[in-house]
């Protein structure tokens, strides 16, 4: 039996930690649209959400764009 794949949360924590750097909103849903066709904690909502639950971090760029991470 295989592993079950990531969805949600679990998904963008994946994602966030493979990064190489912090990504933008955009990148994100990009990254996860590869793995799921859809998945709604890529909303800019859901991704608000888990930020203020500390589960991952994000802050608003000099252009106004969110970029997200997670730290160990």
């Amino acid at each position: 039996m295989s592993e079950p794949e990531l969805v949600g949360p679990e998904l963008i924590i994946s994602i966030l930690r493979d990064a190489d750097e912090p990504l933008t909103t955009r990148q994100l849903q990009a990254e996860v649209k590869k793995v799921v066709s859809f998945c709604l904690a890529s909303s800019a909502i859901a991704l608000n959400l888990m930020r203020i639950n500390g589960t991952i971090k994000g802050k608003r760029t000099e252009n106004r764009k969110w970029v997200w991470w997670v730290e160990d």
